[in-house]
C-alpha cells in the first residue's frame, strides 16, 4: 500500500516512520539541527507549496529520508 503525500509523491506505507507535526517538532533545537543535516546530505524533500505543516520520516533502501509536506498529520494518518 501507498502513502500519497503532495506532488504527486507516494510512500510505501510500511516504510513510513513517523509523521510528526511541524511546528511542535522543530520546536526543539536537536530536530532543527536534524533537518539542517538532512537538507546538507540532500536527504529532505520539501514538499510544501507553501509553509510545511508536517514531517514524514521513510526508511528508503537507500537509507532514511526526510519530507516535509503542507498537508496535516491528521490528513497524512488519514490516507495510510
Amino acid at each position: 500500500m501507498f502513502l500519497q503525500l503532495e506532488r504527486g509523491e507516494g510512500l510505501r506505507a510500511r516504510d513510513v516512520i513517523g509523521v510528526f507535526d511541524f511546528d511542535a517538532a522543530t520546536v526543539s533545537a536537536e530536530t532543527r539541527e536534524a533537518l539542517k543535516q538532512a537538507q546538507s546530505e540532500m536527504k529532505l524533500t520539501n514538499l510544501a507549496s507553501d509553509l510545511p505543516r508536517s514531517i514524514v520520516l521513510a526508511d528508503e533502501p537507500y537509507g532514511t529520508r526526510v519530507y516535509t509536506s503542507g498537508l496535516s498529520t491528521e490528513t497524512i494518518v488519514k490516507r495510510s
